[in-house]
């Protein structure tokens, strides 16, 4: 019982590092909209607006990369239980997270008609939440395997 509270513990430092990481990353690609079109953001401003998104973004935004990321980290442990890959670990869970990432953004394209995240709007910005959930699978298979 007590590895099962630990691996829930990873799995959730994990989420929290690449809800983090992908707010901060959608904020700062909103903002830059706004600058390209001739608003003037100050660092205070810029400050602000990255950690009111850290707060509005938590309940919805967290709890749909948690999912995502369950489902991408799920399928390696799967993966593993049946070809013995484990070795492979620090590979296949970055690609896991950042797998996860992708599809989350392109599932809910359809269901909502929108880019729901204005940051993935762009090549650029899909690709830099794609890397901030690469980030968390990193993070996920460097703490399992202590």
């Amino acid at each position: 019982m007590q590895r099962f509270f630990v691996l829930v513990g990873h799995f959730a430092f994990a989420c929290l590092v690449t809800f983090v990481l992908s707010s901060v990353v959608h904020s700062q690609f909103v903002i830059q909209g706004l600058v390209d079109i001739g608003i003037t953001v100050s660092l205070h401003d810029r400050l602000n607006m990255t950690i009111d998104d850290l707060q509005g973004l938590f309940a919805t935004l967290g709890a749909i990369i948690s999912l995502s990321l369950l489902l991408g980290f799920a399928t390696v442990a799967i993966i593993n239980k049946f070809t013995k890959t484990a070795h492979y670990n620090t590979y296949l869970y970055p690609l896991a997270g950042s797998v996860a990432i992708w599809v989350m953004l392109a599932a809910m394209h359809p269901i909502m008609n929108i880019t729901v995240l204005a940051s993935a709007r762009s090549t650029a910005g899909l690709l830099s939440l794609c890397i901030c959930g690469a980030i968390g699978g990193i993070i996920f298979s460097k703490i399992r395997a202590k």
